[in-house]
């Protein structure tokens, strides 16, 4: 009786030119490509994707070499492959082929589909007018071909413009008065912060990165974590103060901190005769914004006053010595 070891095995397997070999070849290794999330978020996270040795894509994970993606995705774009090779994806144009509502479609060739559209875009010009059609559009997927192409059909042929104000007008036209532009800080400037004020914001949930730099500034700076929302969010949660105002008060609460600021000598006078237009009449128009008002709406005064300013001013003279980030 004769007994083979594994290592016996293999080699007579080279010795014996009969003895057949596993000749498979290895499958291709995918590669990492360089790209960028096409949402509508302001990370705009630097990518590296994964392409699969059949073309398909595979991995997303933020790049490692890009300073504020670090290496960080969320979850919605880390699970982007599922989405693209989802099967029930529509890969090509659907006719409606039963009364509407039926849910019954026929599939048609892209050309068929472009043909007829077309045809009734030109009908539609011809009897009422180009303006009668609307390209319209927003900003689910970001970019030049995938949302703002559009506009070169629109005015090519006189179809109607619309105003974007759907989303960020209102967030926009605040922003402007009070700033002069639309920028803002950088967000890793709230490493330096000892108060970080996420203003109806829920970036444990929206906002990966802002989450991590929070974190991060409470673990190396030791900042107090203020949430000003109604709604008890899972930032709410991890905040060492949450204002959980009602709902069309936060205007009640900005002038209250405003009164507190300049009634308390906190206000940076400086910084706002250097950097800012009239500061003295806001000072007088806040004046009046006392806590009566703030008890007229959900005392915003008092929250203001009792829980807001004892973390903004444990260690700071005024507001800019605190390194407070909104």
């Amino acid at each position: 009786m004769t007994f083979w070891s594994a290592r016996g095995i293999a080699a007579a397997a080279v010795m014996d030119p009969m003895m057949p070999l596993d000749t498979a070849a290895k499958p291709a290794a995918s590669t990492f490509k360089s790209s960028a999330c096409p949402h509508d978020c302001p990370a705009t996270c630097a990518l590296e994707v994964e392409i699969l040795p059949d073309n398909r894509v595979g991995r997303f994970r933020g790049a490692s070499d890009n300073a504020y993606t670090a290496g960080v995705l969320c979850a919605k774009v880390g699970r982007y492959a599922d989405r693209v090779h989802h099967p029930d994806r529509l890969m090509q144009p659907l006719r409606r082929s039963g009364p509407k509502g039926s849910g019954q479609f026929t599939p048609i060739s892209w050309d068929a589909a472009l043909d007829e559209i077309a045809a009734r875009f030109k009908t539609i010009a011809a009897t009422h007018g180009a303006e009668a059609i609307w390209p319209y559009y927003y900003a689910g997927t970001m970019g030049q071909v995938q949302r703002d192409g559009i506009h070169r059909l629109r005015h090519a042929l006189g179809y109607s413009d619309q105003k974007r104000t759907i989303c960020t007008a209102l967030a926009r036209s605040g922003w402007v008065a009070g700033t002069g532009f639309e920028r803002g800080t950088q967000p890793q400037e709230m490493l330096q912060s000892e108060v970080i004020v996420i203003w109806g914001g829920n970036p444990v949930t929206t906002h990966v990165h802002i989450a991590g730099l929070m974190s991060k500034a409470r673990k190396q700076n030791g900042a107090k974590i203020v949430v000003i929302d109604p709604y008890r969010s899972p930032t709410a949660d991890l905040a060492d103060v949450h204002l959980p105002l009602l709902p069309g008060t936060d205007g009640a609460l900005a002038c209250a901190v405003m009164h507190i600021a300049f009634r308390d000598g906190r206000a940076d006078r400086a910084y706002m005769e250097a950097q800012t237009k009239d500061y003295a009449a806001l000072e007088a128009q806040v004046a009046t914004k006392n806590a009566g008002m703030g008890r007229r709406h959900h005392r915003a005064h008092g929250a203001a006053d009792r829980r807001f300013r004892r973390p903004l001013y444990r260690h700071a003279k005024d507001l800019s010595d605190a390194g407070v980030w909104f």
